[in-house]
């Protein structure tokens, strides 16, 4: 459910605006080269090491079924943790917080039973589209990217 205290995180990927709760948001940074991970989920790009812990980069494009591109130097990482572990999802540019007001949220469940986004933010300058970033990853995706984790970034001295 969205609540009009939520303040949200809004960022832009080949013009279209989305968003997530800025509870979840640690930082945004630039973006880093990325390190694949060979039999890792398609939605992951790869990893990189941000303070002793391997991230797993998110390619938001292929999530969202855009037209894939390689991480340019001026994309941003919107560093953010879900209950499982920290993400990183790659975005053209973090475009700065948002607190909605209730007249200006819809609910997915209001605009169809099958609309992936958990809901819209409806401004004068246009519509946000509200996602849940503990739904970035399934489970079958997170049970693959442990096991290539596992399998391929072990460190034996």
């Amino acid at each position: 459910m969205i609540k009009e205290s939520n303040q949200i995180l809004c960022f832009t990927i080949e013009n279209i605006r989305f968003a997530i709760s800025l509870a979840c948001v640690d930082r945004v940074i630039r973006a880093l080269e990325v390190t694949p991970i060979p039999n890792a989920p398609l939605v992951i790009l790869g990893v990189f090491d941000y303070h002793g812990s391997v991230v797993p980069v998110i390619n938001m494009r292929h999530r969202l079924k855009m037209a894939d591109q390689p991480v340019r130097i001026n994309d941003v990482f919107i560093l953010a943790d879900t209950s499982k572990r920290k993400l990183a999802l790659v975005a053209d540019r973090a475009d700065g917080i948002v607190n909605p007001s209730s007249n200006e949220l819809i609910k997915a469940s209001d605009i169809d039973s099958g609309f992936e986004a958990k809901g819209v933010l409806r401004r004068d300058d246009g519509i946000i589209l509200i996602y849940d970033i503990e739904q970035f990853l399934s489970s079958q995706e997170e049970l693959d990217f442990q096991a290539a984790i596992d399998k391929h970034c072990k460190y034996e001295p």
